[in-house]
């Protein structure tokens, strides 16, 4: 089969994936300077230059080449052979409509670019050395009166990492919420570190790669780089069979051999299931599973009794569909891998789910081994920058232990035990006086879950602090709303890890320069956050004069500068080996690949509380979380796009074009998210493509209402809505999924449960 057949006639190949026509409509949006074609100042005199950027737009970072004539940045396309933006040697560098639509970013009016301090109850704009000393001012005065230990870093995906030594070592709070664990991925996060795979336990090493399943991933539109989809489409026009667990049938469903629309919440049912089938025809690593593993009596009791046909009851499988997937998956492999995300990881059973799925990595021993579960290395950078330059950090923690370790109010989540605090539990902290000011740095926790909550916690707490680019119901409430300059106004290094991408035995870098002065006032990160310390007497601690400067002592492991990167935008770097267990092991309490979690003390403390095993297990829906019901009878969920990322882009009037043109409503005036509603449920309800319609849920009517899409590309009786739009974001129109969401969690890892009971009414009809 062609590549255009699998794509069902679309031009979706591996060289092509994902273009748009992005970089012409940013150009539009620009004045009409448009690349390609006959350009007028070709041949004239305008100096023209080529600069290098990386994404920050989903903080994965591909790789950005822009030309830049007579100081403006015109034009945006892909870096080729780019770790993260391509498939590797020899292929070209693309970029997703988020990427492209950067220079629309860079040149957009309505970004905030001036420093803002609440004076008399009203924000203001102040210059940059009023908005310290007022910053400085404030944090002090918060110190004295309730001490820094209650003040919440929420900080996300920032460019730079000194915001962690400043917040958690020089101001001294304990209190952090993080996106992965926390309201992103929380069970698969959790799950996949204490089994020890580690935090990047979504990434197979596609390339190599005869089995592939998708299990709630839609890996052509939500990815983390280029290098992901294109990858799968390596393994595709090789020959390798592609599976996608999904209740909506995606574009990556739509490339599938087998799509399985699977009932909500009912992955664990299926990761038993399968699990069932490998053991039973004994299909399992048995080398693998004797010498690396731990717990596997539990888990062949846990899959004893959990049959196809028992799972085809719970999920809607058929079971000889459940047993075909199981014995292809466990005979393609080590070579077959598992890829899961946000779609088994924000329910509130989700850490149960994830950890029935991952442990069918350890019963096949596909992990770090060709074409498997790739156990990714990050390159080796100074894990202390401080050190480089003979500086003691302190730390100034009054009491470093996080407040639901610390207090009584708090026994009823057994998450304490495992992630320390949790999202939806930050309200009734700030109640309890236990929370009473935050920083919030790249994200936006009024889209994050519990909406209504989290506005009247601002508006109870004494401090706010935000970093961002839009205005937004967070920045608005703020009492210093510091502007940040974009990624392509700053220096930026790259230096997370683990280092996922299209070498799968190769650790790299990423750096860039900043290609535009920033606009207004607009700092960046690093710049920041010198500033404060310096006003607030610690400018000891930052001897750096720029991000740049930072960065080299980052690299002081590697051989390579800062600019030495910058010029090339990437470099590759150290070869890592597959199987590093074996001289290694896991990093867990044994050792081993753990199947049971009984050795790994806090969570086991949370099982118990909870009364649930520490081995894989069956969770049935609603055992925590909402089940619909006559009232409301629909699954409700919000999802991720190829468009939008973080509220970081909504505004971006491209953007909301293409997105209106993916759905066929580009000619109507509305440029919010829509309800993608199955046309069954739509006939019972009277709804039509085109119609307004307001979502309701056991915690009240959403604040906003969302334009209906009929589409079969979602089974009936789930709903579901983009998330990012509506009240409390940067663009305002549509829906906010969350205004509908009252704390809901998962128990074990404090995770968002972003699944709700509902139902869906036309408005302005009978």
């Amino acid at each position: 089969m062609s590549e255009r057949e699998r794509s069902g006639g679309f031009d979706l190949t591996r060289r092509s994936v994902l273009q748009t026509a992005g970089a012409a409509a940013v150009a539009t949006s620009l004045g009409g300077c448009l690349s390609g074609g006959d350009d007028p100042a070709a041949e004239s005199d305008i100096a023209e230059e080529t600069a290098y950027g990386n994404c920050w737009m989903c903080h994965h970072a591909c790789g950005q080449q822009l030309t830049v004539r007579d100081g403006t940045a015109v034009d945006i396309t892909g870096v080729d052979e780019h770790p993260r933006g391509s498939a590797g040697p020899g292929t070209d560098g693309t970029l997703c409509p988020k990427g492209q639509s950067e220079l629309e970013k860079l040149y957009d009016p309505d970004r905030i670019t001036q420093p803002y301090i609440r004076e008399d109850g009203d924000l203001r704009e102040a210059d940059w050395d009023e908005a310290f000393e007022y910053a400085a001012r404030r944090l002090e005065e918060f110190d004295e009166e309730h001490g820094a230990e209650t003040f919440l870093d929420a900080t996300s995906w920032s460019t730079t990492n000194v915001h962690s030594y400043f917040w958690g070592n020089l101001y001294g709070t304990p209190e952090r919420i993080g996106r992965g664990r926390h309201v992103c991925f929380g069970g698969p996060h959790l799950s996949g570190n204490l089994m020890g795979l580690g935090t990047n336990m979504r990434f197979v090493d596609y390339q190599h790669s005869d089995y592939i399943i998708a299990w709630g991933r839609n890996v052509f539109e939500s990815f983390a780089g280029q290098w992901e989809p294109k990858g799968v489409l390596e393994a595709l026009d090789d020959g390798a069979t592609l599976v996608v667990v999904d209740p909506q049938h995606t574009p990556t469903a739509q490339k599938a051999d087998h799509w399985l629309p699977i009932e909500p919440r009912t992955d664990g049912a299926l990761a038993l299931a399968m699990g069932h089938v490998i053991v039973e025809e004994e299909l399992y690593d048995e080398a693998f599973v004797e010498e690396q593993t731990h717990g596997f009596d539990a888990y062949r009791e846990a899959v004893d009794d959990k049959t196809p046909e028992w799972a085809e009851d719970v999920t809607g499988i058929d079971a000889g569909l459940i047993r075909e997937i199981a014995i292809g998956f466990a005979e393609a492999a080590p070579a077959a891998g598992i890829a899961a995300w946000t779609g088994v990881g924000q329910y509130a059973e989700s850490q149960k789910a994830s950890q029935n799925i991952f442990a069918l990595h350890g019963l096949v021993g596909n992990i770090d081994r060709p074409g498997g579960f790739r156990m990714w290395q990050g390159p080796p950078l100074q894990p202390n920058p401080f050190e480089e330059r003979g500086i003691d950090l302190p730390t100034n923690a009054a009491e470093e232990t996080p407040a639901l370790r610390k207090y009584d109010e708090y026994d009823e989540y057994p998450f304490r035990h495992t992630t320390g605090i949790g999202h939806t539990v930050v309200p009734e902290m700030v109640d309890n006086g236990h929370i009473m000011g935050m920083v919030n740095h790249y994200d936006n926790p009024l889209t994050d879950g519990s909406t209504q909550a989290w506005l009247e916690a601002i508006e109870q707490m004494d401090l706010v602090i935000t970093i961002d680019a839009y205005w937004n119901e967070l920045t608005r409430n703020a009492d210093i709303v510091f502007p940040e300059a974009i990624q392509l106004e700053k220096d930026t290094l790259i230096d997370y890890a683990p280092s996922w991408s299209a070498y799968e035995d190769r650790t790299w870098l990423t750096a860039s320069r900043a290609v535009h002065e920033p606009m207004g006032e607009c700092k960046s990160g690093y710049e920041i956050y010198r500033g404060l310390a310096e006003e607030l007497g610690w400018g000891e601690y930052f001897p750096w004069e720029d991000e740049a400067e930072y960065s080299d002592d980052l690299l002081a492991n590697v051989d390579y500068t800062f600019d030495e990167i910058a010029d090339q935008n990437f470099v590759l770097l150290d070869e890592f080996e597959y199987e590093q267990w074996e001289d290694g092991g896991f990093p867990t309490a044994t050792g081993k690949f753990q199947f049971d979690l009984d050795e790994e003390g806090g969570y086991a403390q949370s099982a118990e509380e909870l009364g649930i095993d520490t081995a894989p297990e069956w969770i049935p829906p609603g055992t925590w979380g909402e089940e619909p019901d006559d009232e409301y009878p629909l699954h409700f969920y919000d999802t991720r796009s190829v468009f939008f990322s973080f509220g970081a882009d909504q505004p971006l009037e491209h953007l909301q074009e293409q997105y209106a043109r993916k759905h066929d409503l580009e000619n109507t005036e509305y440029r919010g998210n829509y309800l993608v509603i199955n046309p069954r449920d739509a006939e019972e309800r009277g709804i039509e493509t085109g119609d307004m319609v307001t979502v309701e849920a056991r915690a009240g009517e959403a604040d906003d209402e969302a334009m209906a899409y009929v589409s079969e590309r979602t089974r009936p009786g789930f709903v579901t809505a983009e998330f990012g739009f509506g009240t409390g974001n940067s663009h305002e129109e549509g829906m906010n999924t969350m205004t509908v969401h009252d704390m809901q969690h998962d128990p074990v890892s404090s995770q968002v449960d972003r699944h709700l009971a509902a139902e869906v009414r036309k408005n302005g009809g009978d």
